[in-house]
């Protein structure tokens, strides 16, 4: 099984866009949403990823992916690592990446509520090598300007 020479050879696999149909017509109908667990639980080192179409604008999907696959049975702490400390080891940059430890880049954001749960997570803050970054864009100014306007009453 292709599986086990991953695993043997210490070979790590990134999952790209989690929320995807089967490739294949007899393939399970939620294969993309437990794919990553399957080989978590063969002890095979998996990374979640937005290759493709639109990715820069797909990255933001990143922790709803792992949300996804925690939802189809990975522990979520697991799921959390898919997006950070094991993306950083298998980029090769988990010394100063990946995880919040002493001397890493504090790199991370601040969500209210569940960070994997698109219907919960609201991003508050965003710090990048430990500087704050403006969460502020085009898309926030026109919602800002217009949501008061038009309102249900």
């Amino acid at each position: 099984m292709v599986a086990d020479v991953l695993k043997t050879n210490n070979i790590p696999v990134v999952l790209n866009r989690v929320h995807s149909t089967p490739n294949k017509d007899d393939d399970d109908y939620d294969l993309p949403y437990k794919s990553a667990k399957l080989l978590v639980e063969k002890g095979i080192k998996v990374a979640l990823q937005a290759n493709g179409q639109m990715e820069r604008m797909n990255t933001r999907n990143l922790p709803f992916y792992a949300g996804t696959v925690a939802a189809h049975g990975l522990d979520k702490e697991v799921a959390l690592q898919l997006i950070t400390l094991n993306a950083a080891e298998i980029l090769g940059i988990d010394d100063a990446y990946g995880s919040l430890e002493n001397g890493k880049s504090a790199t991370l954001f601040i969500s209210e509520g569940d960070a994997l749960d698109m219907r919960t997570n609201k991003l508050t803050h965003a710090f990048i090598d430990g500087r704050m970054i403006s969460l502020e864009t085009h898309q926030t100014e026109l919602w800002k300007r217009y949501s008061g306007k038009y309102t249900n009453e």
